[in-house]
């Protein structure tokens, strides 16, 4: 009986290897295009792969000898006509080949009979192999946990054979990454799928997973199929699909948007949670803006909890002053906290923004020169800008100090400066006595059309007053080797008592260096001695 049993086993065998093993050129099919073509002329070649095919020669009868060689060595030989064709079956690795004759052309000479020139134009097959083209849908690219639809994932897989070969023993593996598998199965197996066949979709059901951040999970399917030469030919497809954190702070920071330089700003922060699970001591910050000035004492940084669901509304609420015109973002507030498995996550706002209007006048003072003597004129110029986004009538008046005198110039000034515009006046004073001038800021005023006053003052520069007599006797040569006092004499490197006790220095090893050079030369006497 056992004899029996083993007997039918290698049977099911051999004839489960009998389609790789016995199959022949009649059951290959070729690809439906040709893998290569050219034209073949008397003893040329056309090389494919490791195949060389070579026309060996024609004859009147539109004959044409065609031979197949591979390493050297004539695998077949044959002569065709046109639309004939010439095979070879690779017992060894499958690499069947088929030389298809489209189309020979002699020339026969009329008068001699002899062909001219003959050719022949061919093409090159290789065998057809199964390709599956494999697509994968869902409902949905993204996937939020959070929602009440859909619920889960669900991945249809349309599979069909694409390839100019039928495919037989598929197995079909679905990979879900980690996704747990509702419904549907994963793995699959098909005995045969013709040519241009197209499976019955698969249908697979799968978990919406649940992370604490945003996650990216592939569904990949193969196929893996056996050819006519029993190849496994294996095709992939992979599906990408983005899943959405269960817990995500949604904050805003609002402003207002837009504010006269007479107004202020209203700031305000909220935070919702919108997740399915608490979020504990979360550190909320709010930096404030520093283009503005802040009216509230307020703390930038605070620690709450949230419930699943739960909004904390307005954390923050503080105004801001406006310091000059232009559009500013304010700094986005974040809120970070720490997930049961340890993971850190931070949030933040938008950065909205804030847009300030209304006159912004700028007094700038320079002087020319700088420096001067007394009695000596300077130019004192007075640049009032307006950096702002309205004109504005502006009033400036100057304030001269007791040790300058005024020559001549404006010492007023009233103008209205339109937005952008820099206009100056400008005044010279005489200078009485040596020292430092600190000019006195200019103070001016300002109103635009909408009533909106301010003042500005400017900065103050400083004139350095010189006299040049004072300054020849500190710096002459009387000045520096008369009267000196005993720290600036011993302390001064360049004096003629110092110079006088260099020149008496010896430099330091002088001696030893001496010493060595004299014992060293007794010594070379000595031995030269010794040797005569």
């Amino acid at each position: 009986m056992f004899r029996k049993f083993l007997i039918f086993i290698v049977c099911l065998i051999l004839l489960l290897c009998l389609p790789a093993l016995a199959y022949t050129l009649e059951d290959v099919e070729w690809k439906d295009k040709a893998d290569k073509s050219g034209t073949l002329y008397w003893g040329s070649t056309i090389k494919m792969d490791d195949y060389t095919i070579k026309a060996e020669d024609f004859n009147k009868d539109g004959f044409v000898s065609i031979s197949i060689s591979r390493d050297g060595e004539v695998k077949e030989i044959s002569p065709l006509k046109v639309g004939g064709s010439l095979g070879y079956r690779d017992t060894e690795n499958g690499e069947d080949i088929k030389v298809f004759i489209k189309s020979v052309t002699l020339k026969v000479d009329e008068w001699t009979g002899n062909m001219n020139d003959p050719h022949a134009s061919v093409e090159v097959y290789k065998r057809a192999v199964p390709r599956m083209k494999i697509d994968i849908s869902t409902e949905e690219d993204t996937y939020d946990p959070r929602d009440m639809a859909p619920r889960y994932i669900v991945a249809t897989i349309n599979i069909k054979n694409e390839g100019d070969a039928r495919a037989s023993e598929m197995d079909v593996e679905i990979d879900p990454n980690g996704m747990e598998l509702v419904s549907g199965k994963l793995s699959h197996h098909l005995i045969a799928i013709e040519e241009d066949e197209a499976l019955d979709p698969i249908v697979a059901k799968f978990e919406i997973p649940e992370y604490w951040e945003q996650t990216r999970k592939d569904i990949t399917v193969t196929t893996k199929s056996r050819d006519i030469n029993d190849d496994i030919n294996e095709d992939r497809k992979v599906k990408t699909l983005t899943i959405e954190p269960v817990v995500e702070l949604i904050i805003t920071k609002t402003i207002t948007e837009n504010v006269y330089m007479d107004g202020t700003a209203h700031v305000s922060v909220s935070i919702w949670n919108d997740g399915i699970y608490s979020v504990n001591s979360a550190t909320i910050t709010n930096p404030v803006l520093g283009d503005m000035e802040l009216q509230d004492s307020i703390s930038q940084e605070t620690k709450l909890s949230f419930a699943p669901g739960e909004t904390k509304a307005k954390l923050f609420q503080y105004t801001l002053k406006p310091v000059k015109t232009g559009t500013y973002k304010v700094p986005a507030a974040t809120a970070t906290f720490t997930d049961s498995e340890g993971k850190v996550h931070t949030f933040k706002s938008k950065t909205p923004s804030v847009k300030i209007t209304g006159p912004d006048i700028v007094l700038t003072k320079t002087i020319n020169p700088s420096t001067v003597s007394p009695g000596d004129e300077v130019k004192v110029t007075v640049a009032v800008a307006n950096k702002g986004t309205v004109r504005a009538s502006v009033t400036a008046s100057e304030t001269l100090p007791e040790t300058v005198t005024f020559v001549s110039g404006d010492l007023n000034f009233k103008e209205v400066v339109s937005k952008g515009k820099t206009l100056s006046y400008s005044y010279i004073i005489k200078t009485k006595e040596a020292g430092e001038i600190r000019l006195p800021a200019t103070t001016s005023t300002f109103i635009d059309f909408e009533d909106f006053k301010g003042e500005k003052v400017s900065n103050m520069p400083v004139i350095s007053v010189v006299d040049p007599e004072q300054t020849s006797a500190d710096f002459s040569p009387e000045g520096t080797s008369g009267d000196k006092s005993p720290s600036s004499s011993s302390s001064s490197p360049s004096s003629d008592s110092e110079y006088a006790e260099d020149e008496n220095r010896v430099q330091p090893g002088f001696e030893a260096t001496t010493l060595v050079f004299v014992l060293f030369c007794v010594y070379a006497v000595y031995g030269r001695r010794r040797k005569q």
